[in-house]
C-alpha cells in the first residue's frame, strides 16, 4: 500500500459531536438562504468526457442530469468518474490512468437525485447529506430546479452560527496520506480504495499539500508513473486542534476549500471537511 493512516485518536466517522449537540435556531433557516442558484447542468445524452471537462473547468464535484423536459433524473459526481476511470485504466506504466469509455451521462449517472424544496431547513438538508452519504442536495421550486445546497454551503452556516466547539471534536481521523514521491496511479487507486475525496501529501512525514479528486481528473491524460509531486495541490490549510469550529468554518467557506488539516504540535492528527460541517448542522 502506497500510503497509510495516521490516527489522531478519534473514530473514523468523526463522531465527537457531544459538545456540538446544542440546538441552533440558525440551522432552522431555509436552504434558500445559502444555496447556489448559478447551477451547471448536463443532459442525459452528454458524453462522459464532457462531464469531466465541465467539472474540471467549473471546479464542481457533481452535475445534475436533466431529461428532454428539463426535469432532474440523476446525478454524476467526480467519484463516479474516478471509479469509471479506474476500471478502464490499463496496467502498463505508461498507460493513461483515466480512459473514459464512449458513454453518455444516462449510462453512468446515479438515477434519481436528492432534492428538497427551497423552504426546507438547513438542518434537513444536512441530514439528507449525512443519511445518504452525499455532498449536495438539489433545490426545487415547484417542479423547477432552482439551485443546489452543498456541504461547503453548510460550512458557511456553521461559521455564521459562531459554534465554539474545538475543531478536534468534529474532525475525521485517521487520515490517509501519500508520500510525494509515489506515482499518480497509487494516488488515484487510494482515492477509490479508501472511498475518500482527498489524500494528504507528505514529505518526510510532514503535510505539504493535498491530492484530491479534482487533481485526479485534471491529470487523467498523464501516464500512470507520473509522480504525485508534479500534480498535487500545494495549497493546504493546517490549523491547530484547539481552534474554534466557527473560525475553521470561516477558512473553509471563505476560501471555498473543501478540507482543512488539523494539527497538534505541527503533526497532522485529523482532517475536517465540508462533510464534517454538514454533520454538525444535521445533528445540532
Amino acid at each position: 500500500m502506497h500510503g497509510h493512516f495516521l490516527d489522531g485518536g478519534t473514530d473514523i466517522a468523526g463522531t465527537g459531536l457531544a459538545a456540538c449537540a446544542i440546538m441552533r435556531i440558525h440551522f432552522d433557516e431555509p436552504v434558500v438562504s445559502y444555496m447556489t442558484r448559478d447551477l451547471e447542468v448536463a443532459r442525459v445524452d452528454t458524453p462522459v468526457e464532457d462531464l469531466a471537462r465541465t467539472m474540471q473547468a467549473r471546479g464542481i464535484s457533481g452535475l445534475p442530469i436533466l431529461d428532454a423536459k428539463g426535469h432532474i433524473v440523476g446525478v454524476v459526481t467526480r467519484t463516479d468518474l474516478i471509479q469509471l476511470g479506474v476500471m478502464q485504466g490499463g496496467r502498463r506504466p505508461t498507460q493513461h490512468k483515466m480512459i473514459f469509455p464512449r458513454r453518455r451521462a444516462s449510462d453512468v449517472m446515479t438515477h434519481g437525485a436528492a432534492c428538497v424544496s427551497s423552504s426546507a431547513s438547513l438542518r434537513h438538508a444536512g441530514r439528507m447529506m449525512i443519511d445518504n452519504d452525499i455532498h449536495r442536495v438539489f433545490v426545487t421550486e415547484g417542479r423547477e430546479l432552482a439551485g443546489v445546497i452543498c456541504a461547503v454551503d453548510l460550512t458557511a452556516a456553521v461559521r455564521d452560527a459562531r459554534i465554539e466547539t474545538p475543531v478536534a471534536q468534529v474532525m475525521t481521523s485517521p487520515i490517509v496520506t501519500i508520500d510525494i514521491h509515489q506515482p499518480l496511479s497509487a494516488a488515484v487507486d487510494m482515492l477509490d480504495r479508501f472511498h475518500v475525496t482527498g489524500l494528504i501529501v507528505t514529505d518526510d512525514g510532514h503535510p505539504i499539500g493535498m491530492f484530491t479528486q479534482a487533481n485526479a481528473l485534471a491529470s487523467r491524460d498523464l501516464p500512470r508513473a507520473t509522480p504525485v509531486e508534479t500534480v498535487y495541490d500545494a495549497a493546504v490549510i493546517c490549523l491547530p486542534a484547539e481552534m474554534k469550529l466557527h473560525r475553521v468554518a470561516a477558512h473553509v467557506a471563505d476560501l471555498r476549500a473543501r478540507r482543512v488539516v488539523v494539527c497538534k504540535a505541527r503533526e497532522p492528527i485529523g482532517i475536517v471537511s465540508a462533510t464534517d460541517f454538514a454533520r454538525v448542522v444535521a445533528l445540532s
